[in-house]
């Protein structure tokens, strides 16, 4: 791979950054059906993953069993990985994503991949697992069976690595994005946490980071294509605070930006969360939901925004059924509610 890499200085120009007048069509996402599943008992889950089979993936936190498989067709729920560090388990499952018709799972704790695949029973069984080479990755990405795309861990010089099928490193690629003292900060991907997110075929993918408001669009086999950000427009200083015998780099302003992200061959979306961070103050549940979706081309255009009647823990979405799944937060209850989308995506009648 040879990365092109285009330069993102701190003096960039208005076109590219965005604000919510950019976008064209402006939506109030209401009406939602609540999801009832008799035997799911929602405890912390950290996100939600459609399936085409006509399953939603519930990422668990504080479950025996981390995933829950709920079937939309006939209401049934299957419980899935147990937590340990053994065959077939993990301590935290974070980013599901769903290959062909295989559901990929990461632990960011043990740098480990399990691939559930369909039984043919309306069942999911686990059918391969093994550790990536790159150890700490924050964020890991399949962008095929024989592709994955990764975080490199905190220290390396480049920002991402791209893994085989087997999680084997093939090669690091892409630089850091600027903040106004990086030539006294070294920059990682602990200032640029991030998610991301790709186009079916794998070529290309887009990541947004979760502390700033910037977006990165690539092209797997030629690299950067674009940075844009927005609608906060931050321009980072980053501060080393002294912590026992190290040290943590806490970006100012200090924001929590977006989650999630996903994407499919024509758009991706982000959801917006905005919220600034004070120093000696807690962070509420409601303070990390996304209360606006960000609509964008693959190009960067900004398309449509909705705006959530509830704050969103996180959402998918059914491209083909054109029915947004959203994990909300109702007053201190978390509901699964879908959306009719089909007055608002290209193609609907």
């Amino acid at each position: 791979m040879s990365c092109i890499v285009f330069s993102c200085d701190h003096g960039k120009g208005n076109e590219d950054l965005f604000s919510e007048e950019s976008f064209n069509t402006s939506i109030d996402l209401r009406d939602g059906r609540q999801l009832v599943v008799d035997d799911l008992l929602l405890g912390q889950p950290a996100s939600i993953t459609f399936h085409p089979d006509s399953f939603l993936i519930v990422d668990e936190t504080d479950s025996p069993m981390l995933i829950s498989l709920i079937d939309l067709k006939n209401n049934k729920t299957q419980q899935l990985i147990p937590r340990g560090r053994g065959p077939g388990e993990m301590l935290v499952s974070r980013g599901v994503t769903i290959v062909d018709r295989d559901i990929y799972l990461f632990c960011v704790q043990l740098s480990k991949v399990i691939i559930l695949t369909p039984a043919g029973d309306r069942s999911f069984c686990i059918t391969n697992e093994f550790f990536i080479e790159e150890k700490q990755s924050g964020c890991l990405h399949p962008l095929s069976r024989d592709r994955a795309v990764c975080l490199s861990a905190i220290g390396d010089e480049n920002r991402f690595t791209l893994l085989n099928g087997n999680g084997r490193i093939l090669e690091k690629f892409g630089e850091y994005p600027p903040f106004l003292n990086d030539d006294e900060i070294k920059a990682n991907n602990d200032i640029f946490q991030s998610v991301i997110a790709s186009t079916p075929d794998g070529e290309r993918f887009v990541t947004v980071c979760s502390k700033t408001d910037l977006f990165e669009l690539y092209d797997v086999d030629v690299g950067l294509q674009r940075r844009f950000q927005g609608p906060l427009g931050l321009k980072l200083f980053v501060e080393a605070q002294s912590m026992g015998s190290g040290y943590m780099l806490r970006p100012e302003p200090h924001y929590k930006t977006y989650r999630p992200l996903i994407a499919n061959k024509d758009e991706f979306w982000a959801g917006f969360i905005g919220h600034r961070i004070e120093r000696g103050k807690g962070l509420t549940l409601a303070d990390q939901c996304a209360k606006k979706i960000f609509c964008f081309d693959w190009q960067g255009k900004p398309l449509r925004m909705f705006s959530l009647e509830y704050p969103a823990v996180y959402f998918d979405v059914d491209w083909n059924g054109k029915s947004l799944y959203a994990l909300e937060l109702h007053e201190n209850d978390l509901v699964i509610t879908t959306y009719d989308l089909d007055n608002y995506l290209p193609g609907s009648k």
